[in-house]
């Protein structure tokens, strides 16, 4: 089959189209012919082997372990293993499948879930990493609820546009926080108010919130705290900073009493499958900025890496 692979770290020049065996799944995975993957930012760390730390946890200490790039995916399961499966030969589903830019992926039955009807392969394959994200952001650690004002920095990202819908349908007054030239778009997904993020600074401003979603990692977490309103709570998601954003959360929390949460999301079949439906009934619409071939990978993945993308980025192979 044909695959994006990678024998080294470093920039989407290390990335190329070849051809290598078709996997085999387990007893607990299924084999899935791809009909659709998307890019995440987790896809460009592991492809550059930062932060150090990812090599540490398994990704591979002088290259990458796992030779294919792409987790998000949505195709066909072809063949399963397992008499207890709960997926049949020809059902389409969506999840995650790790190695996903290639023709067919062995993806873990746990972190996979049917695609409902109406809903298109390319959305389905945006509904991974950055949607449930987003969700778990939304409804666990921030707990938007009626009638709350929320601010998300970092809005025009994948996570953040699902984050804005999310929390508008929850009944909030969203402010999106982004650059000029993602205005109109975080207008159109729903967002009532939006503030310029560069050259200006959000938390000087009279405003104060109730959730401060924080996805950008492009101001101070200190500065942030200080824009929320009495019981209010500042959820930092990710963006640039790393793992010492998420460290400093923690001391600010335990040490400072302060409301800072993070959020290391999990992958959850019932998450997905939450996300699946409100896009076929009309409630939640992935915003996807290209539609790349499988050859145009390494191009979505240089693009991605600039921290360019407004919304989704989707790898469309069959």
């Amino acid at each position: 089959m044909k695959a994006v692979v990678q024998d080294r770290y470093g920039s989407a020049d290390t990335l190329r189209l070849d051809d290598v065996e078709v996997p085999t799944p387990d007893d607990t995975s299924v084999l899935v012919r791809v009909r659709s993957a998307s890019v995440n930012g987790l896809d460009w760390r592991l492809m550059s082997g930062r932060p150090w730390m990812g090599r540490l946890l398994g990704f591979g200490l002088t290259r990458p372990k796992r030779r294919i790039r792409g987790v998000d995916v949505a195709g066909e399961v072809v063949s399963v293993r397992s008499p207890n499966s709960r997926f049949q030969v020809g059902d389409a589903v969506f999840g995650l499948g790790s190695g996903s830019f290639a023709e067919y992926v062995a993806a873990d039955e746990a972190e996979l879930t049917k695609k409902p009807d109406g809903v298109s392969f390319d959305d389905a394959a945006t509904l991974g990493i950055a949607a449930f994200t987003a969700l778990q952001a939304v409804r666990d650690r921030g707990r938007v609820r009626d009638g709350q004002s929320v601010a998300i920095t970092g809005a025009a990202s994948g996570v953040g546009t699902f984050a804005v819908q999310l929390a508008k349908s929850r009944g909030a007054r969203v402010t999106a926080i982004s650059r000029a030239e993602n205005h109109e778009k975080l207008r159109s997904a729903g967002a009532d108010a939006v503030l310029e993020s560069r050259g200006a600074d959000f938390t000087r401003g009279p405003e104060r919130f109730d959730v401060i979603l924080d996805i950008s990692g492009l101001n101070g977490v200190g500065r942030l705290v200080r824009t929320l309103r009495p019981g209010g709570v500042l959820v930092v998601v990710g963006g640039r900073g790393g793992f010492g954003r998420f460290i400093q959360a923690a001391l600010r929390r335990r040490l400072l009493r302060q409301p800072v949460g993070s959020l290391l999301a999990k992958p959850r079949s019932d998450d997905m499958a939450e996300l699946g439906n409100l896009v076929a009934q009309g409630h939640l619409k992935p915003v996807i900025e290209r539609v790349y071939p499988l050859a145009d990978v390494p191009a979505a993945m240089a693009h991605a890496a600039e921290h360019n993308a407004r919304g989704k980025l989707v790898v469309h192979v069959a």
